[in-house]
């Protein structure tokens, strides 16, 4: 499981990957998978996306870290 300075780490790393894919916002929450908490990146998006990976990776020296990904479909917000 990620802390919140990993996920910040994989939400910068992996940025412009996400808004390749359509990603409207990104931020990071604290999650629940599998009865454990988690830090995730968080991918908003207008529609459901073709396909997303459930995480993304990241390096810290030769230890690679598996930082959960969650796509959640939400309006882009407009000014109003």
């Amino acid at each position: 499981m990620a802390n919140e300075e990993q996920a910040n780490r994989a939400r910068e790393e992996h940025g412009d990957f996400l808004r390749e894919m359509g990603a409207h916002g990104i931020t990071i929450d604290e999650i629940k998978r599998k009865g454990e908490k988690s830090f995730a990146v968080v991918a908003l998006f207008q529609s459901e996306p073709a396909e997303v990976p459930d995480q993304l990776e990241i390096k810290r020296g030769k230890v690679t870290i598996s930082v959960p990904l969650v796509a959640r479909v939400v309006e882009k917000f407009r000014p109003q």
